[in-house]
């Protein structure tokens, strides 16, 4: 009874047939009239619903008695998880031509030296939308793997303790593919033991053969593997003598499945994805297959997107690469995504434990899509066999240009800058725009003095988006501080593509990404740029951010 909505039975009351004679639990809408309801309230995520047929559909989906599916009849309950769902755009289009949300050592809470490898870590970043996670793992003393940061002072951890204790949570935020990045360092008879907990834990779950009635020479979709598992392997097995770092072999060496230390079960999981050093085009194209990936350190990759963008860019049109923070990032600090993104690269693997603006921005990335943790790349680099597309200087007319006006009005509920500050803040907006090196641009209101409570700024500014497809927004909301430094207190970012415009309450996050009570007052204007400017050159084509 606690889930019957007397709100959402009104709203039935008013569309089916002898809805004022039905009670609430036995009211019920059927095809015709939940068609006729969705037309006439515009629901924007059932906006492709047109016939009964997919009417139908949508009953199947969320009605849970049996009897009223079978029939056509979609009840309160029904209609209630109807209202709930989110939507999310999932195309057909292979893996390849998706962002995925990834994390970087992920069993980590704190420094790449210290600490516990935690199961809490990998809930934690699964529950906010990652896809894609990592284990490190090695041999343990009890003939059991664990999962650890080698070389390191950090605590080790069963590796089937994690995999238990994440199994429940791979499907929480999203219904869409898993993907477990495996840096494997065990002995034989250890992998072994890696295969056993992995078909056990995850049972069919666990992707072990190629789906069928699907194209071997391209990637499935997301769609194709909602709610399966999909193992990478992202090194070969080690010596624990050697002391080269996995972060070295990612970019040098090659997964060879027929290695005497693999063991061939092992080898078996990775049905989709076999790690192989990153090589231009033209021989990756005679070598490799879609189901060939690379790993690229962020200094790598950067030299590689200097000297050849476009044989980078036409790389991730047909197969996967990963870029994750160089081995000298200690502190667990974050390489700047907006690069790998704008070439097109899959998986930008990043330090969730960081609460950064890098961080913040990534959020703001896989805000879009309901938080599934898939985002489809731009028309411009999916073909970038026909457009050319080069981040360093490409034409207007890929995409749509777009001026974006945004007053910052005022505040609400703003908080201090750390729980055991008593001073008041003192509040500034920076708000910043990031994409190609053309639409970067920061700006700033004024400072208002002692007031987190509702302080008014009033000031307007603009922003001109030559690629809105690839360009998010961040607001951040500083306490000033001239003496410690200013902080960060609260803060939002999204895709520009998600603004909408008029007067907004923008609803703003903590700095570990958590909901807060705190809001930015706002209207928003987004119109046309008809005049945007074709004849722009990049004068420094890497430059630092934020």
């Amino acid at each position: 009874m606690l889930t019957h909505r007397k709100d959402l039975y009104e709203i039935m009351k008013k569309i089916a047939k002898f809805g004022y004679q039905q009670t609430m639990e036995n009211i019920y809408m059927d095809k015709n009239e939940l068609l006729y309801f969705l037309r006439l309230s515009r629901n924007q995520n059932m906006k492709h619903i047109d016939s009964l047929n997919q009417a139908q559909k949508v009953i199947d989906e969320f009605e849970m008695n049996t009897e009223f599916r079978e029939r056509g009849f979609l009840s309160l309950d029904g209609f209630r998880n109807m209202l709930l769902s989110r939507n999310f755009d999932i195309t057909e289009s292979p893996l390849c031509d998706y962002y995925i949300n990834t994390s970087h050592n992920t069993y980590l809470f704190y420094s790449q030296l210290s600490g516990d490898s935690n199961p809490e870590a990998y809930n934690r970043v699964l529950l906010m939308g990652c896809r894609a996670l990592e284990f490190d793992c090695y041999d343990g003393d009890d003939g059991q793997p664990i999962v650890k940061h080698a070389f390191t002072l950090v605590k080790p951890c069963p590796f089937e303790s994690i995999i238990r204790l994440i199994q429940p949570n791979l499907f929480k935020a999203s219904p869409y593919p898993v993907i477990f990045n495996i840096e494997n360092h065990c002995s034989p008879a250890q992998q072994k033991q890696l295969v056993r907990i992995l078909e056990n834990c995850l049972g069919d779950c666990l992707v072990t053969k190629h789906l069928s009635n699907k194209d071997l020479h391209v990637l499935p979709s997301p769609e194709d593997l909602k709610y399966r598992v999909l193992s990478v392997p992202v090194s070969t097995s080690k010596k624990l003598n050697e002391t080269s770092s996995s972060e070295e072999d990612d970019e040098c060496s090659s997964w060879n499945p027929s290695r005497k230390d693999v063991q061939s079960k092992l080898s078996d999981l990775f049905v989709y994805f076999m790690n192989v050093s990153y090589q231009e085009n033209n021989y990756a194209e005679a070598n490799y297959t879609s189901f060939h990936s690379s790993s690229l350190a962020e200094n790598t990759f950067l030299k590689h997107a200097e000297k050849d963008p476009l044989d980078l860019i036409l790389q991730t049109t047909w197969r996967l690469l990963r870029v994750y923070p160089d081995g000298l990032r200690q502190d667990s600090s974050n390489l700047d995504p907006i690069h790998p993104w704008n070439f097109g690269v899959q998986l930008v693997a990043l330090n969730y434990q960081t609460d950064d603006d890098l961080m913040a921005l990534y959020y703001g990335k896989f805000r879009d899509n309901g938080c599934c943790g898939y985002i489809l790349k731009p028309d411009y680099l999916i073909n970038a066999q026909e457009t050319k597309f080069n981040p360093w200087n490409c034409p207007i007319d890929f995409d749509n240009p777009k001026i974006l006006t945004i007053t910052i009005i005022s505040g609400q509920f703003l908080p201090r800058s750390s729980v055991k500050s008593k001073d008041i803040p003192d509040p500034y907006v920076r708000i910043s725009t990031h994409g190609l090196p053309c639409d970067e641009k920061i700006q700033k209101t004024q400072v208002i003095k002692n007031n987190g409570f509702d302080p008014i700024w009033d000031e307007t500014f603009e922003f001109r988006i030559r690629f809105p497809q690839m360009c998010l927004v961040y607001f951040s909301v500083i306490d000033y501080d001239p003496i410690s430094g200013d902080d960060r207190i609260v803060y939002f970012s999204a895709p520009v593509e998600m603004i909408q415009p008029d007067y907004r309450h923008i609803y703003l996050r903590a700095n570990n990404n958590d909901e807060t009570h705190s809001t930015l007052f706002v209207h928003v204007d987004i119109r046309s740029d008809n005049n945007a400017d074709h004849d722009f050159g990049i004068k420094n084509l890497i430059h630092s951010r934020l």
